[in-house]
């Protein structure tokens, strides 16, 4: 009965301390070493990093399989936080979290110290996977806007038109090493104008764009942690140019310009230049207002005057002339001028008789004189007597007629001017003595 007891009792004994070591972690025994890495250094906010910790016994030999290695940070959280060795490799994925800042992660085992470690190339966000190992047991990696150090901006165009417009302005993020940095905020700033949207995430060349909206010069500024660039977007030289219009003959502005006689029409010169600040001109053109334009060039030899005609009519007639500019940015302006053109004058005759002293027998001479005004008159026809019968017709306006009996007479003149108005004009007299 004693011996099957004692029996009993180591059992439970057995059992307990097989219990016991389930339990218990299996840990690097003293003299190992903990050598840790990470694939990458710098991390966006919310990114993951691979980690590989390397535990050696002090013979050389990778420690059992199981072993316990534990991983703790200062920011952000490791997964998991208690890894399991195979062939002496234990892995765990460090999670940046969405807080900003530097990561100082260790790796630690039992007895183990820091191993010598080596040191391989360093790699960001943006420039692969190439594995990153420090010495020791431990590794800091960069998080989100605290990796940026370097910033760097254009704009594109560099220029905005003279009434305004929108360039894309693009930000280059880049780490310590250079690499660039993929998933960093990237905050936009103007002193004039509006930058949308304000905060744009890196992408995977470690760029970042925004749009500029702006009608003057603007400095534009972006910013990733500490790492800040400008650049300056201008306002480009409008095309510019003046006109004066004057009356081709005469004094006087085209304010008001009256009609020829003659001809009905009102000429005026238009003289065109380039004007001061102005961008380079690839065309100016000259629309008259009434259905008619001309090209200028591009004044590049200076004012060029142009003349040009407008018809006469009843009433003053107001024409608009429009010089319009276009320079090498396809950018436009135009400059205007008013050109009033006022009614000819009235068309009239005035017709004078003059006598000559009676003769009898022969009659009494009589001279016909008759003055146009309002228009040039191309002929006369002459009415002696005033009965409706046309009895001469001439280009000039003089004429003589010997009246051979006595009596009150009345001489009528019809003239036909050059432009197709006629008018007529008549006087009386008497004749006497003959």
């Amino acid at each position: 009965m004693t011996r099957i007891a004692n029996v009993s009792a180591l059992a439970i004994v057995v059992a307990t301390m097989s219990a016991s070591c389930d339990k218990v972690p299996l840990m690097a025994p003293t003299g190992s070493t903990v050598t840790l890495s990470a694939n990458a250094t710098t991390v966006p906010t919310n990114g993951t990093v691979g980690l590989t910790a390397f535990v050696m016994e002090s013979s050389g030999t990778p420690v059992q399989n199981g072993t316990t290695v534990r991983f703790t940070t200062t920011l952000g959280t490791v997964t998991p936080a208690d890894a399991q060795t195979s062939n002496g490799i234990a892995v765990a994925t460090f999670n940046a979290g969405d807080s900003s800042g530097v990561a100082v992660i260790h790796a630690i085992s039992g007895g183990a110290t820091g191993g010598s470690g080596t040191s391989g190339g360093t790699g960001g966000t943006g420039t692969g996977t190439t594995t990153t190992v420090t010495a020791g047991n431990m590794v800091t990696i960069t998080v989100g806007v605290a990796a940026a150090k370097t910033l760097t901006i254009t704009a594109s165009p560099t220029s905005v038109g003279p009434n305004g417009g929108s360039v894309n302005v693009t930000a280059m993020v880049l780490d310590a090493s250079g690499g660039s940095l993929a998933g960093i905020p990237v905050t936009f700033s103007s002193d004039h104008g509006n930058v949308n949207p304000g905060t744009v995430l890196t992408d995977s060349g470690g760029q970042a764009t925004s749009t500029l909206t702006t009608s003057v010069e603007t400095k534009v500024t972006a910013s990733a942690g500490a790492a800040t660039g400008t650049a300056t977007v201008t306002l480009r030289a409008a095309p510019a140019v003046t006109v004066k219009c004057t009356p081709a003959s005469g004094t006087g502005t085209c304010a008001s310009v009256a009609a020829s006689d003659s001809s009905n029409t009102a000429t005026v010169t238009f003289d065109v230049a380039k004007a001061t600040g102005s961008s380079t001109l690839r065309d100016v053109t000259i629309n008259f207002g009434d259905g008619t334009s001309q090209s200028l060039g591009t004044l590049a030899g200076g004012t060029i005057t142009v003349a040009h005609s407008y018809p006469g009519s009843s009433n003053t007639a107001t024409y608009t002339a429009v010089v319009t500019a276009t320079d090498l940015d396809n950018e436009r302006s135009t400059v205007s001028t008013i050109v009033n053109v006022t009614p000819r004058s009235a068309l009239t005759i005035d017709l004078a008789a003059t006598q000559s002293s009676s003769v009898a027998g022969q009659g009494q001479s009589v001279a016909l004189t008759a003055t146009v005004a309002g228009g040039t008159a191309q002929s006369f026809a002459w009415d002696f007597d005033g009965d409706g019968t046309v009895d001469a017709t001439t280009s000039s306006s003089k004429i003589t007629h010997i009246y051979t009996a006595n009596g009150r007479y009345t001489a009528v003149v019809t003239v036909q001017t050059i432009d197709g108005r006629s008018a007529t004009a008549r006087t009386e007299f008497i004749v006497t003595g003959i």
